[in-house]
């Protein structure tokens, strides 16, 4: 201890020391897209789900989506509802319900027995383009953009199986995605959009690795 004075009692006291703040480390967005890339590249199991969310969090689109104003979401005027573990609403006693306009003349029947018409469904595959763009440019939304991604990157033909009660197993049958109503593919043509062009901007913002993660999940959906 270096002593350089006394006090008022005549009791040496120690030279004051600097203390240098430790250095605040500043990871770029880059050096964590490196290391994502790294940690899907060398595991086992392709998706680390944790990281891969944590890369998610930030906008993967850096530009402000230009849209129509007819196909601006609406989500900030939607209400929030509490949902408990078990799906439950944390009042029971009201029921969730969503009001069904129809609009325009019928064009066609889904499974559920609700028309539509052929403006309306169009509308709603353009909204749907719209607002999945909208997600992988904000931030804090991991979920909602790994659930797009999905969207974008699902083959062309996927496999979809159906539980029958009656004999206990699955059914498997393949689905093309221009039956789909609701696919990118479609969505994208309403859009008037070029699929291919969305797709290929979309996967220069992520890592090859995350783009590899994605279809790996969706060779399973």
């Amino acid at each position: 201890m270096l002593l350089t004075d006394f006090d008022l009692f005549g009791h040496p006291v120690a030279a004051p020391q600097v203390v240098t703040p430790p250095r605040r480390r500043v990871v770029s967005q880059a050096a964590k897209r490196a290391k994502l890339a790294r940690h899907l590249e060398n595991s086992n199991n392709l998706v680390l789900f944790d990281e891969l969310l944590d890369f998610l969090k930030a906008p993967l689109l850096k530009q402000q989506i230009d849209m129509d104003a007819t196909f601006a979401s609406d989500v900030g005027t939607v209400g929030v509802i509490e949902v408990d573990e078990d799906g439950s609403t944390q009042d029971s006693d009201e029921a969730i319900v969503i009001p069904y306009e129809a609009w325009g003349e019928s064009w066609v029947t889904d499974s559920n027995g609700l028309s539509w018409s052929k403006e309306g469904l169009l509308f709603t595959q353009v909204r749907l383009f719209w607002r999945s763009m909208e997600e992988l440019a904000l931030n804090n939304n991991e979920q909602e953009k790994w659930s797009v991604l999905r969207w974008i990157f699902r083959p062309a033909i996927w496999k979809h199986y159906v539980y029958d009660k009656r004999i206990g197993r699955s059914h498997c049958f393949e689905v093309h995605e221009r039956d789909e109503t609701f696919s990118f593919h479609n969505c994208c043509i309403a859009a008037r959009v070029d699929e291919d062009t969305v797709r290929e901007g979309v996967r220069r913002n992520i890592p090859v690795e995350v783009v590899k993660a994605v279809e790996k999940v969706c060779s399973f959906d």
